[in-house]
């Protein structure tokens, strides 16, 4: 039976989609919800673009962070290949991982789950989402799925089929 769930969410589509089946499953069945995210700190600002749901998370972690930033970006890329320093781009990242879990936690919230809570960590992505399924007393784990080019795959692996591997809990895999 489940108990508690956690969510990952990196602020994707497919990431969104894991979101509205877990707090669908949460809602029928009265339990816990954690919506979670694994800074990506390191991350290439390609990898971030591909991150962000929406560019307004652009001007809320300029604004947020409180950036000295003449112009504000548009985008993720000219946010984090700008002239920012290591601590404005750390402080960015943080702000985004909170922005992220506090728009899935919202859309869950919508979606029909009652007890919703959202942590956020550093780390590997799949070492830091089986952290937090540990950390929360999670039973399951709803992950979207990332389509990695079939070679990269090959050598490295896709988070989701790290936790799928790792996990102690049932992994539920969103495509």
């Amino acid at each position: 039976m489940i108990t508690n769930i956690l969510v990952a969410t990196d602020g994707s589509d497919t990431a969104g989609r894991a979101v509205d089946l877990a707090a669908e499953i949460a809602s029928k069945l009265g339990v816990p919800l954690t919506v979670g995210h694994v800074l990506q700190h390191g991350a290439r600002a390609e990898e971030l673009n591909r991150m962000a749901e929406a560019e307004h998370l652009v001007r809320h972690t300029a604004t947020e962070a409180r950036l000295n930033i003449a112009n504000i970006p548009s985008n993720m890329d000219a946010l984090f290949t700008g002239t920012l320093s290591g601590a404005d781009k750390e402080r960015a990242i943080a702000v985004m991982g909170e922005e992220i879990v506090a728009c899935a936690a919202h859309r869950a919230t919508d979606k029909g789950a009652k007890d919703v809570s959202t942590r956020v960590v550093n780390g590997d992505y799949d070492k830091g989402i089986l952290e937090m399924a540990k950390d929360a007393g999670a039973d399951t784990i709803v992950i979207g799925h990332r389509g990695l080019g079939r070679l990269q795959q090959i050598f490295q692996g896709s988070v989701s089929q790290k936790v799928n591997q790792q996990a102690e809990s049932t992994v539920v895999t969103v495509r």
